[in-house]
């Protein structure tokens, strides 16, 4: 029983520092874009709901939350600072000396604030609002920094245009939506390094020569280096595989290769003529496995590369051939990562790549409310050379936030009543 106990313990915390690391390093890539674009962030948070600790610096407040999956950056001028207030709706503020407001809010939550009733506000370019109050419609204007109350203890800047998303070039806010999903990738050929790192990679270099084989008969020795293949040349384990079952047959019957081989006395050409085992050419040689970063970060990365074209082609299946059963949600997620645990740390930390690769990619779909789907109103914008209108984009991204999440619910009762 305490074994399970433990067992599950480490799962557990498994799936909350996957979950973690994937959405909060993705949420990173934003927050870190747009710091170096001068766009304002209020707010970066790692986790959901409440907050457990908080602390301001630079104008951001960071705060750990409560439920520990992911995080989330708010940047600011994302959607016009003045869709916070709709026209007609009840606002207490509060005015400094001079009559400028230096704080907006509900009226709970700002109990000390007078109360007005919106009836116009720009807080992109004029940076005022009027308000209907007891002494009649009156103007004000809103100081840079006011406060907009998101309860009685949290609150968000209200910034001058050029510190918001709004106000940027369409390239530094493609920039900035892009660095979320270039985190993702980036993390992921990080970890799938490390992995290599780790088990080790496959090299050119020959590292056993089986006795009696094609191989031992050329006089390949282990040390010797194969650079080529019939002339081509040859730069992983992999790509000599491929040559050699290429190139050594051809209508069913061995045909001699070529080898260009770096030995230890120089370089030598070595002809070898294959064995046909089940129809495939074989040499004989096995690889020299190599733990050294010079190989095994090459090695991540070209990974990656490949895996991410296998992801777009089963994207592409996805949607041509309706393929949705091989979708997994949060749950079918945990069950791999709980599966993983079972083998080890080096496990979980390929799974975690696997999985960063996939957020990243997923994040890239034109998708409303997913950053592929803001990277396409992008695109339309510089079709058009105008912006498209931010509350009719906002109320496309709702209705795609609905229905994404709509389908994360469908996906969620079906990996639930799979695996339990």
């Amino acid at each position: 029983m305490l074994a399970h106990l433990e067992f599950y313990a480490e799962a557990a915390i498994a799936i909350v520092l996957v979950f973690g690391v994937c959405v909060t390093l993705h949420e990173f890539g934003h927050f870190y874009v747009a710091k170096r674009c001068g766009v304002a962030v209020p707010v970066f948070a790692i986790g959901f709901g409440p907050k457990v600790v908080s602390v301001v610096r630079g104008g951001t407040e960071y705060s750990l939350r409560l439920i520990p999956l992911g995080g989330f950056v708010q940047l600011a001028g994302e959607a016009p600072q003045e869709s916070w207030f709709p026209i007609g709706q009840s606002v207490a503020y509060e005015q400094d000396a001079a009559g400028e407001i230096v704080a907006l809010g509900e009226p709970k939550d700002l109990p000390n604030g007078r109360v007005g009733v919106v009836r116009e506000v720009d807080l992109t370019d004029r940076m005022i609002m009027k308000l209907e109050t007891e002494d009649g419609i009156q103007r004000f204007h809103v100081r840079n920094g006011a406060r907009v109350m998101l309860s009685r203890r949290s609150s968000i800047p209200v910034v001058p245009k050029e510190q918001q998303m709004i106000g940027k070039p369409l390239w530094q806010r493609a920039a900035i939506i892009l660095a979320g999903p270039i985190m993702n990738l980036i993390l992921a050929g990080v970890l799938f390094s490390a992995v290599n790192t780790y088990t080790g990679v496959p090299t050119t270099t020959v590292g056993h020569v089986e006795p009696g084989t094609p191989a031992a008969h050329a006089g390949l020795v282990p040390g010797d280096t194969i650079l080529a293949v019939d002339g081509r040349s040859i730069h992983s384990w992999a790509g000599l595989v491929r040559a050699v079952s290429e190139d050594g047959v051809r209508g069913g019957h061995p045909q001699p290769l070529v080898l260009e081989v770096k030995t230890a006395n120089g370089a030598r050409s070595i002809a070898v003529t294959p064995h046909l085992v089940s129809g495939a050419p074989m040499i004989g040689i096995d690889a020299q496995i190599s733990h050294s970063p010079l190989h095994t970060i090459p090695a991540g990365f070209s990974a990656l590369v490949r895996d991410i074209g296998m992801t777009i082609q089963g994207y592409v299946g996805l949607f041509v051939h309706h393929q949705f059963q091989s979708l997994s949600g949060p749950v079918g997620i945990a069950h791999v990562i709980t599966e993983q645990v079972r083998f080890g740390i080096w496990n979980v930390i390929a799974v975690t790549g696997a999985l960063s690769l996939g957020l990243g990619l997923f994040n890239l779909l034109p998708i409303p409310a997913l950053d592929g789907g803001r990277l396409l109103f992008m695109a339309i914008e510089l079709i058009r050379g105008r912006r498209v209108d931010p509350e009719k984009e906002g109320f496309v991204h709702f209705v795609g936030f609905a229905i994404v999440m709509l389908f994360a619910v469908v996906i969620t009762y079906r990996d639930v009543t799979h695996w339990f």
